[in-house]
């Protein structure tokens, strides 16, 4: 079932309600009206003949008048009077030779002193009867018998009923028609921009956009929201296509480099110096072909939602480590680590090594001989951090890595922590590095920041929340 035919259903059916439940309560009120001014005038009528025939003093029942007079032969109004022995002794002329019905029963609870009403099926309608004992001196005598035609009553409801039923039937129709014209016009944008949707899904082109010329309402909102929605699906498809493009570039230079040496090792070897030469740089590019596809595979597990595993861990043990491990790479650049305070963060130290090891290894390669790389952590107090439960106190520790190397162009700062970002001039490395470094400062609740005047050389501070200080 469409949502148009569905929507309809529904107010057609709601509407349905809402008249039924008006047209009976409608009815119930006025069938309950009419009843009782029936009755009210039934009671009335019988109040008026019993106090006539008490009012005639020392006249037994027998002896009045078998004719009642005028004003009790109103039209649908009967009356009759009885005696204690349940013959009728008076009648209303509308009654003619008829009779109200009389029962043994019926009398002998009115001769008892009780009033009451009851309904009864005379010559193929219902009539509504009230009876009610006569008093005199303080003696019952007999008993007034009044009884009304409800034919008028049950004509008025029937009609009633009538006019209700054609009126939500015709009701039903008006509002079936009209709700479905009107959700259909309603529904008609939602109707294009699922057209629309579908003939970008068809074409798979994320560059078409679905146009907006409706009010600002729900529909123009969904518009919006699925035009940016493509925008967003547009740039990670671009993303991914460049990582492609990007990874397969950076995977082609040292694969190129590894086949070539395999060929001259093929050709010299024999040769004790071209062998070595050769396998000294497999053993480089090799290194860096699994340094570079490390850093691919973690690129994809960071865009994957991947968490790591956070411990206790010494930042001195950290940093210590990454000056051993880059000294060897100095080629005549100062290697500075200033002394550290006895910090615990909260960390993965793998991955803090990376992150420094690729900050001091980036410094090296734009750091000329000579020139000093310094290492210092201080810790700063008062900047509190929600992104850890597990912290214990407001204080951060900054590492900061200052090298007087060559510096970065201004306007490459903004982009140099992008994934496969090379400043203009930049060959070297295969600009994974910084993106990984930020996403892994980022897991760790921190944050790295750069700072750099060409000329000069580069500061980049990195900021972690502090989990503990030893004494």
């Amino acid at each position: 079932m469409t949502l148009s035919a569905r929507l309809t259903l529904w107010h057609a059916s709601l509407l349905v309600l809402i008249l039924a439940a008006f047209a009976v309560v409608s009815y119930r009120t006025l069938d309950s009206s009419l009843r009782a001014e029936t009755d009210r005038v039934l009671r009335e009528r019988a109040d008026h003949a019993a106090l006539a025939v008490q009012a005639i003093a020392n006249v037994s029942l027998a002896g009045i008048s078998p004719g009642l007079s005028g004003e009790f032969a109103s039209p649908g109004i009967y009356v009759q009077v009885l005696d204690e022995g349940g013959r009728i002794v008076a009648r209303s002329a509308n009654l003619g030779a008829d009779a109200l019905p009389v029962h043994a029963n019926r009398l002998a609870e009115v001769l008892v002193g009780r009033s009451f009403y009851d309904t009864e099926s005379i010559g193929g309608q219902h009539v509504r009867l009230y009876h009610r004992p006569i008093m005199r001196e303080g003696r019952i005598v007999g008993a007034v018998e009044v009884g009304g035609s409800l034919h008028n009553v049950e004509d008025t409801l029937a009609r009633l009923a009538a006019i209700f039923g054609i009126s939500i039937v015709i009701a039903l129709i008006v509002a079936a028609v009209g709700s479905y014209v009107l959700t259909h016009i309603s529904l008609r944008p939602l109707t294009r921009l699922a057209d629309h949707a579908a003939h970008i899904e068809r074409a798979r082109d994320l560059v078409a956009r679905i146009p907006d010329s409706g009010p600002s309402d729900e529909v123009g909102r969904l518009t919006v929201t699925f035009n940016d929605m493509l925008a967003r699906l547009e740039t990670a498809f671009n993303a991914q296509q460049h990582f492609l493009a990007e990874a397969a570039h950076e995977l082609r230079t040292p694969l190129a480099s590894l086949l070539g040496n395999a060929d001259l090792l093929t050709r010299y070897g024999d040769d004790p110096d071209s062998r070595a030469t050769a396998l000294a740089a497999i053993r480089i590019e090799g290194r860096r072909t699994a340094r570079l596809l490390s850093d691919l595979l973690l690129s994809v597990q960071a865009d994957a939602g991947w968490r790591l595993e956070l411990r206790p861990t010494p930042l001195a043990e950290v940093l210590h480590s990454v000056v051993e491990n880059s000294r060897i790479h100095t080629d005549g650049v100062t290697i500075a680590l200033d002394d550290l305070p006895p910090i615990t963060v909260l960390g993965d130290a793998d991955r803090l090594k990376q992150v420094f090891f690729n900050l001091v290894d980036n410094a090296l390669r734009h750091t000329p001989a000579a020139g000093v790389i310094s290492i210092q952590s201080t810790v700063v107090s008062g900047q509190s951090s929600a992104t850890h439960a597990q912290l214990i106190t407001d204080d951060w520790l900054l590492t900061t890595v200052t090298d007087t190397g060559e510096g970065i162009l201004p306007d490459a700062l903004p982009h140099i922590f992008d994934r496969f970002y090379r400043a203009p001039g930049n060959s070297r490395g295969s600009g994974l590095g910084l993106a990984i470094a930020r996403w892994i400062v980022e897991q760790h609740g921190g944050r790295i920041e750069v700072e750099s005047e060409v000329g000069q050389g580069s500061i980049f501070r990195v900021w972690l929340p502090i989990m503990s200080m030893s004494s």
